[in-house]
């Protein structure tokens, strides 16, 4: 990657735009929700093409002019200027699709307007009432490079299409509730102690330390919030290392690394090894000790005990199956302990988990590794009941044949939350009519619960999509860690500042909103018949005399071909089957058209494959 980037661009930004001087068609994918400020909208539209006249400071000044009700002349002139180079750039936007945003508008009074606006002259737009001038600034608010290059469903939209008859496919209903968990006495008093060690090991540090020990402290934060047990396991590989004085060997697991969200680019092994080392010199084995000493002496957490609870109410109200998220493998490996000693009325192996060590089932009375695919196919085959995973379950793995879902611990970023219910909460969910069941557990009386409380009464997280508080939800990380390292005499205040900052952010925010400045409109969109579906592709490659020459397909089983092309070196595995291809991504191509093994079919070719086709069914 050259080193002639924008300022401030990251490694994957850099990689975009080099590929964009090097392919002519570029398709990107992210489960990552978008963290909504016009510099990072700017970044991915340019990747498309924009007029020059939209450079990022052209495109937020924009917006920022477009937010107000009533722009100067000189705002209104310069967003003017931006909307003919839209109309010069891309070509001008028929009267028609002003119309329906203004049906009380007359057509003569509407053409004036837009036609004021197109001169380059600012007499005729000096001349427009305040009415006219009011609609003139909303159309230029709807055509901008967004409009132009962006097409936005929304789930709200979805299911507008859906009560409208245009989709056959209903949008599920989520019902979010938060269960609050009181911590025993002994659990409380314990949850402040290692709150006091956290906040003053950090103050302690000197300031050339306090980035090496902020670090750790955040960690043993997080922890806490997960579980005791994730905490003991983390206390214990630093309590050997402070005895042994093992410096040299990491004893920081990758999830904490994943979980940084501090840093903008994430932290490499070995500088986390460095923040290590520096912290453990400013580390009380004794005090460590004694924290270590006070867990292991506390019964079963009561949070999982109110795990239990709600699975089986989740069960007594039709919800079959659960998938549990927690944050650390830690978490999991005490849960599934403690699940199959306490879940009587469920037969233990119908548990599976699934982490970064991949899939696990008990067997015989030991859990043993199995593929990702084989932890999807019992999971989806309802051979197992629970799913009990950590964040790495939250990327490429599609259940909306489940309903439920439990958040055993909250991460500080909300959208990894989101992210892990988007397994469920998908199109085709088989609950769209009972709806989806998502229950978050948190420790009462915590800043990680108070801040959810106050996101929760605000905007309704979870419940909706709330796109333009992403930038709010994106620097939570961070102000939530804040208050961790503070010291006790400050704890409280820093912790206050934080709602009260939230709380005035969402009432009072400005912010850049992908939702207001797109589209929501049901759209007839013409839809060209297909030459051929999944089917009609199934029964051609049990005809390879139809394929083009060099094809070669022999039968493996059902739904699965072996398959080559000439100058292939070796053969493949393919499908058409979806639910397959799902069940064996990893080792198996869905054949179909854009799929590089599905032959390329030039116009004057498709007469041919539609006879060849209707000659299978004939």
């Amino acid at each position: 990657v050259s080193g002639n980037q924008p300022k401030g661009a990251n490694k994957l930004l850099n990689l975009m735009q080099e590929l964009k001087r090097k392919t002519q068609g570029l398709v990107l994918l992210t489960a990552t929700p978008m963290q909504v400020s016009p510099i990072e909208v700017w970044d991915l539209l340019n990747l498309l093409g924009l007029p020059p006249e939209w450079d990022v400071q052209s495109f937020q000044r924009f917006f920022e002019y477009a937010s107000h009700e009533n722009p100067s002349h000189a705002q209104f002139e310069y967003m003017a200027k931006l909307f003919r180079a839209i109309e010069q750039y891309f070509g001008e936007t028929p009267l028609d699709q002003f119309r329906k945003y203004f049906p009380d508008v007359g057509n003569l009074a509407l053409k004036k307007i837009v036609q004021a606006l197109q001169d380059e002259a600012q007499a005729p737009r000096r001349s427009l009432s305040s009415d006219r001038r009011r609609i003139a600034i909303d159309i230029m608010r709807r055509n901008t490079p967004i409009q132009r290059l962006i097409s936005r469903h929304t789930r709200e939209l979805l299911r507008k299409y859906y009560e409208a008859g245009k989709i056959s496919i209903r949008i599920a209903n989520r019902d979010v509730q938060d269960k609050f968990v009181s911590l025993s006495v002994d659990e409380r008093f314990l949850y402040e102690a290692v709150e006091e060690y956290i906040a003053t090991t950090y103050n302690n540090a000197s300031q050339s330390e306090k980035n090496a020990v902020g670090f750790i402290m955040t960690i043993y934060r997080r922890r806490l919030a997960s579980s005791f047990a994730a905490l003991a396991n983390t206390i214990q590989k630093r309590l050997s290392k402070l005895d042994n004085q093992s410096y040299h060997q990491i004893s920081i697991n990758l999830e904490d690394l994943d979980d940084d969200e501090l840093r903008e680019e994430p932290l490499e092994e070995e500088e986390a090894e460095k923040l290590e080392q520096q912290s453990l010199r400013n580390e009380e084995l004794q005090d460590l000790a004694l924290l270590l000493q006070q867990i292991k002496a506390l019964p079963p957490d009561t949070k999982a005990k109110e795990l239990l609870k709600h699975i089986h109410d989740l069960h007594q109200k039709g919800y079959p199956q659960i998938i549990i998220f927690t944050q650390y493998t830690d978490t999991m490996d005490f849960l599934r302990q403690y699940l199959t000693e306490q879940l009587d009325s469920l037969n233990p192996t119908r548990i599976i988990c699934f982490s970064g060590r991949g899939g696990e089932r008990l067997s015989s009375g030991r859990w043993e590794t199995i593929s990702r695919e084989e932890t999807k196919r019992i999971f989806r085959e309802g051979k197992a009941d629970i799913l009990l995973c950590t964040d790495a379950a939250a990327e490429g793995l599609n259940f909306q044949f489940c309903g439920s879902l439990i958040n055993y611990d909250m991460p500080w970023n909300p959208m990894r939350v989101e992210q892990r219910i988007g397994r469920i909460d998908r199109l085709g969910q088989a609950f769209a009519d009972q709806g989806i069941s998502i229950i978050n557990l948190h420790y009462e009386n915590t800043v990680e619960a108070d801040v959810y409380i106050a996101l929760r009464e605000r905007i309704g997280l979870f419940s909706r999509y709330v796109g333009k508080l992403q930038p709010i939800l994106s620097i939570l990380s961070q102000r939530i860690s804040s208050v961790v390292l503070a010291s006790k005499d400050q704890r409280e205040a820093t912790q206050s500042d934080l709602v009260n900052e939230l709380q005035a952010s969402v009432e009072n925010q400005d912010n850049f909103d992908l939702d207001e400045i797109t589209d929501e409109d049901l759209e007839d969109i013409p839809m060209n018949p297909t030459l051929y579906n999944l089917k009609t592709l199934n029964s051609l490659l049990q005809r390879p005399d139809l394929l083009p020459p060099g094809i070669e397909v022999t039968a493996m089983q059902q739904d699965e071909y072996r398959y080559s092309m000439a100058g292939m070196s070796e053969t493949l595995r393919v499908t058409t089957n979806p639910d397959y291809y799902d069940q064996h991504s990893s080792s198996i191509e869905l054949w179909s058209p854009g799929n590089l093994l599905f032959p390329h079919v030039s116009e004057m070719d498709k007469k041919q494959v539609t006879d060849s086709l209707n000659a299978i069914f004939t």
